[in-house]
């Protein structure tokens, strides 16, 4: 009995080790499956928290496509928007159109959204809101954007710069790519030319400019007609409305950095005299900008950048440097106008001298023809002959305007220039005697002569020529925003005298650091045909070239210069002030950054 009672004992023990060790197994996996359920939920949760991040920053990018589309569209929808937004209100910019009806402009908590549809067209939870600043389109060419995304209670902004197709985003454009015969006496054999050459138009055309064997070009080439390329070396993008053709170079192949493709017309602007409007002080789209009005200088006018910020002006016929437009009533005529300090005193422009005046940073000068007399006494406030310096001494009178300025007298800013050697390219009277030709620098007109060291952006636009008398360069210092745009309705020259003998007024090799357009003639060397036929050097450009004819710089004999032609990268983000764009054009994003979170998912701004 006592062994019996013993065994019982013993085996009572054991069981409650075993309860207790099946308690302990128990409660140790009930633990793993709470954790396991644990970590399942939370991954659920995370999961969901990732797709709300992620849907948000996609309906923003979804709001940049939608702003962007809306601007291909119309090309002035950079003028709609919504002024109180932050965004906008705190950049200082103005919408004359107001948001014309869309909801993405919306800014206030609790306003609506837009939704962005799934890929069956089907709402989702995703949506969208929007700002825009475009306070400096006009100056840099850039509408800046910002974006916010929502989904499920998570939102995330984007800020974008979206700028136009313009001509400055390339290194070489031209519409046609002949000669302008109204420039440069452009022939089709001994017949002057009449009318552009096309590759569909053969009767009466004239010569196409071709791309030589010694032609380097680093940086995109458009053409709205057919390139004709002999030889060249291209380190961009080649694209033309009507191909490209080597036949009858007789030189080695083409080298391209990519296969030349084929494009649509991109239309150059008929004239540049809307930009006049940036020098009138009654615009509030002027007045209100922090660049404020520009400089107006009228007739020929001479600038010099120094590199320190300041530009030195001669400009002997100016008499108003910003102007006033006049009612609806009697149109665009010019009825008042003002002397700028910051444009110089007359004075000083009148005088050899000339004014030293600061660069109008993120602005423009323009530089007008002499006005037109007007019947009875409204005169334009720069009409020479009713101001009281029509009698100054050396002063262009009506005299000189009517004989086309045949007297070879000064134009007022130390042009046409002499060796003492007779010219034939300036026609310069001279000690040496023999018959002098006619000048082609009229007294009244408005040709800017410009070189020096550019450290500020700025836009020199002239009604009729721009030449090119010197170097032109920005500063080892200079910022990426620093752009200088230079623009000759008529046409850009590179100055290039030459005498009768051969000899020259400068030396070998230019360089010009610009973005060049002339939107009515061309990019072309003044006497490319004439000097040594051992060449004039090398033209380097660094920037952009736009035309709407083909202009030329050198013979294939040698005379001339060579090209050097390389894109400016700055030009890629930023465009010369109050740059000219195409009549109509294509918008791209040139960058994008996820930034600060504008909104939260109510719609409440975050300060």
């Amino acid at each position: 009995m006592i062994r019996l009672l013993r065994m019982l004992r013993s085996r009572d023990d054991e069981r409650g080790v075993a309860l207790v060790a099946v308690v302990g197994i128990g409660a140790v996996v009930m633990l793993l499956v709470a954790t396991m359920v644990t970590i399942a939920t939370t991954g659920a949760r995370v999961t969901t928290t990732d797709t709300a991040w992620n849907r948000a920053i996609a309906a923003a990018y979804a709001g940049v496509a939608d702003y962007q589309s809306r601007l291909n569209a119309d090309n002035t929808y950079g003028n709609y928007g919504q002024e109180s937004a932050p965004f906008s209100h705190d950049s200082g910019s103005m919408f004359p159109k107001g948001p014309g009806g869309n909801p993405a402009f919306n800014y206030q908590a609790g306003a609506a959204w837009v939704t962005v549809p799934g890929s069956d067209g089907t709402a989702t939870d995703a949506s969208f809101r929007y700002a825009v600043d475009n306070s400096k389109l006009s100056t840099q060419g850039v509408i800046r954007l910002q974006a916010t995304g929502r989904s499920a209670g998570t939102t995330r902004t984007i800020v974008a710069n979206v700028r136009p197709d313009g001509f400055s985003n390339y290194l070489y454009f031209t519409n046609y790519e002949s000669g302008d015969p109204t420039v440069t006496n452009e022939k089709n054999g001994s017949v002057p030319c009449t009318t552009a050459y096309r590759p569909a138009s053969t009767a009466n055309t004239c010569g196409v400019i071709q791309f030589g064997p010694d032609d380097n070009l680093a940086g995109p080439v458009r053409s709205n007609d057919q390139l004709k390329i002999c030889g060249s070396t291209f380190g961009s993008t080649v694209q033309s409305v009507y191909s490209w053709t080597s036949a009858n170079c007789g030189t080695r192949a083409a080298t391209f950095a990519s296969n030349p493709t084929t494009v649509s017309t991109l239309t150059p602007p008929s004239t540049i005299g809307d930009l006049r409007d940036a020098m009138r002080y009654d615009l509030p789209s002027t007045t209100d900008t922090i660049e404020g009005t520009g400089c107006l200088y009228t007739g020929p006018t001479r600038i010099r950048f120094n590199g320190d910020g300041t530009m030195t002006v001669v400009s002997p016929l100016t008499i108003k440097t910003v102007i006033k437009g006049a009612s609806a009533v009697s149109g665009a005529l010019i009825t008042d106008g003002q002397v700028s300090s910051k444009c110089g005193a007359i004075d000083d422009l009148h005088s050899a001298a000339g004014a030293r005046v600061p660069i109008p940073k993120n602005n423009m000068v323009f530089v007008q023809n002499e006005p037109a007399a007007r019947a009875g006494n409204a005169q334009d406030p720069n009409y020479w002959d009713a101001s009281a310096y029509k009698n100054l001494p050396n002063a262009c009178d009506s005299t000189d305007r009517a004989n086309d300025w045949t007297n070879l007298r000064s134009n007022g800013v130390g042009f046409p220039q002499s060796t003492g050697v007779r010219s034939t390219s300036e026609a310069a009277p001279t000690a040496g005697g023999g018959a002098a030709v006619q000048t082609p620098y009229g007294c009244d007109r408005g040709d800017v002569f410009v070189q020096g060291t550019v450290d500020k952006a700025v836009t020199i636009a002239a009604e009729n020529y721009v030449y090119i008398t010197g170097d032109i360069s920005y500063p080892t210092t200079r910022s990426p925003s620093t752009v200088l745009g230079l623009i000759g309705q008529r046409a850009v020259w590179v100055w290039n005298p030459v005498n009768a003998d051969g000899t020259t007024f400068r030396p070998a090799n230019r360089e010009i650091d610009a973005a060049v357009l002339s939107n009515q003639g061309t990019f072309v060397v003044q006497n490319w045909t004439k000097g040594p036929t051992s060449g004039r050097g090398t033209l380097t450009l660094y920037g952009s070239i736009s035309q709407n004819f083909r202009g030329a710089v050198g013979l294939g004999n040698g005379q001339g210069y060579d090209k050097a032609y390389k894109f400016d990268p700055s030009l890629a983000t930023y465009t010369p002030p109050k740059f000219p764009r195409p009549t109509v054009t294509t918008y791209r994003v040139a960058t994008q950054v996820e930034s600060k979170t504008a909104y939260t998912a109510n719609g409440a701004a975050i300060p």
